[in-house]
This record gives structure tokens, sequence and C-alpha cells, in this order.
């Protein structure tokens, strides 16, 4: 079922905690300290961890109170000094020296929060650019209704990834440079090199990761008074790639020009996982731009 996928991934990171309660989300790779970052929740509580071979640490992110922070940890990204958490509509903001410097079990304290113009579901951050987008479920994860958008190829896309410029001090431009519309379950996204990656998954069927050739433009734009924000596309037009890997796949980064992918199938909450061994964070080839 998985052959094409099973052929090209290689492990490349041990999730944490699956056995303890962690239900893992958000994957980032630290470039500079070869080592990786995976957020998520333990019960109500936001988690994150630092994982390089042994040396695997969790952090407990504060809110603005100080106290620690509630959520889902839906995604998690780096750049510069900044490590960006997205949940509930908004960007949580760390420093990333801090958290090199912390012990296993510390506090981190928040920079800021950011909110967003979608629900953030998962981030990535790339050439100074902050992409956070949104998961649609019908029924149960809806989306506000300008998000939702036809494509010339008659294709209802009803979530967005909105592309944020990063300022020097790790906050974000107000109004974003563009919307990305994709489709629904979408779980994790991530650009390289002309190429667009998405994870989708929901439930037990199959995961799905695909690679789209850039961008195409729907002709709108967003509802911004300020200034004309384009809206852009993916679809069976410019998808390039597509295959079907195992249940719950989450996050996605890049790597070394691949794809590292992000599971939950086998912490504790869903356990289907742990019968096939999925402990381990993957990474797959990402296709050159057609």
């Amino acid at each position: 079922l998985y052959e094409e996928y099973l052929d090209g991934k290689e492990d490349v990171c041990t999730i944490p905690d699956l056995n303890r309660g962690f239900t893992p989300q958000g994957i980032t790779w630290l470039a500079e300290e070869d080592a990786y970052l995976h957020s998520g929740y333990q019960g109500d509580a936001l988690a994150l961890y630092y994982v390089k071979g042994d040396d695997v640490r969790r952090f407990v992110p504060l809110d603005e109170n100080g106290a620690p922070g509630q959520g889902h940890g839906g995604g998690v990204s780096s750049y510069g000094d900044y490590v960006y958490i997205a949940d509930n509509h908004a960007l949580l903001v760390y420093r990333l020296s801090e958290l090199l410097a912390a012990k296993d079990g510390d506090s981190l304290g928040l920079v800021m929060r950011i909110p967003v113009d979608n629900s953030a579901s998962f981030c990535s951050a790339r050439d100074g650019k902050l992409f956070v987008g949104e998961f649609y479920r019908a029924g149960n994860y809806e989306t506000d209704s300008s998000h939702a958008f036809l494509t010339p190829e008659g294709e209802e896309n009803r979530a967005i990834v909105s592309c944020y410029t990063i300022r020097e001090d790790g906050s974000l431009e107000a109004i974003p440079d563009y919307w990305l519309s994709v489709p629904g379950l979408v779980q994790g996204f991530a650009m390289y090199d002309g190429v667009i990656a998405l994870s989708r998954s929901y439930g037990l069927q199959s995961s799905s990761l695909e690679f789209y050739s850039g961008m195409l433009d729907t002709g709108k734009t967003a509802p911004y008074t300020e200034r004309a924000v384009p809206v852009y596309y993916v679809g069976s037009a410019n998808l390039q790639q597509k295959l079907a890997l195992p249940a719950f796949s989450e996050d996605l980064d890049i790597q070394d020009g691949k794809v590292i992918i992000s599971f939950e199938s086998a912490c504790n909450k869903y356990i289907i996982g742990k019968f096939f061994f999925a402990f381990e964070a993957a990474a797959y080839p990402v296709p050159q731009a057609e």
C-alpha cells in the first residue's frame, strides 16, 4: 500500500515520549544544531521538545501570564533567534537561544503572541517568510467563509496558508504578502526550491504527501482594504507527485532537500502506530519542480 513512500523514506529522528502522554503535532529541523524540535500537547498543556540523538529535553512553554501554556501546539518552526508555535489563531513566540540553554523540564518565557488571519494549525518559516495555515474538515473543523475558493479546474478549497514577512525583532508584518488556497485535511506545509509539500490526514485513513509545482493565480484578492493581497492556489493543475502514507501524518519541514514528516499514530491517544513501530519522524526527497 505504501511501497513508493517506504522505498524512498528514511528515519531521521525518534519522536519523544510517545508512551508518556505526548501527542506530537509539529516538527522542525534546527540546521545549525542538527537537532529537531517537536511541538504538541500533554493533556491540555503545550509541550515542546529538543531532540538531538540521546539529548532529549522537554520544555514547558509559558503563556503571557507566566503560566504553563494551554493548547494544541499544532506546528513549530524556527527563524533567527525565534521559535514559533502555531496554536488557536495565533503564533506563540519563544527565544531559540533561551531554549538551547535550558535544561530538561525548564520553562520558556513567552516573547510575544501574534494573532494571524486563520486558525493556525501549522507553520513553516523559510527565507524571511512565515507560512501559517489552517486545517479544514466539513462539519467539525470549519473555516471562515472568505477562505473558500473555487479553482479554475472546479475544485473547492476551503482553507488558506498565509505568507507573512518576518521582521527583525521576530514579529510579523500585520498584513500577509499573499494567501495560498489549499484543500482540506492539511496538517503540514513546507516549501523548497519552487515545490510546495502538503501533509494531509484525518483519522485512520491513509495519509497523503503531496508535492505541487509552484503556485497558480486565482486572479482574486483577500479581503484586506489596506492593499491588495493576491490569492494563489494549488490543485490538480499543478500536482506533481502524490504518495500514500500511513495514517496520522502531521507537520512538515525541510532538511537538506528532503521533507521531514512527523506522525502522531503511536502516541497513547491513538495507539495504533505502536503496532507498526511508527516511532520515528521520516524524510522523503522533494522532487524537482516541473
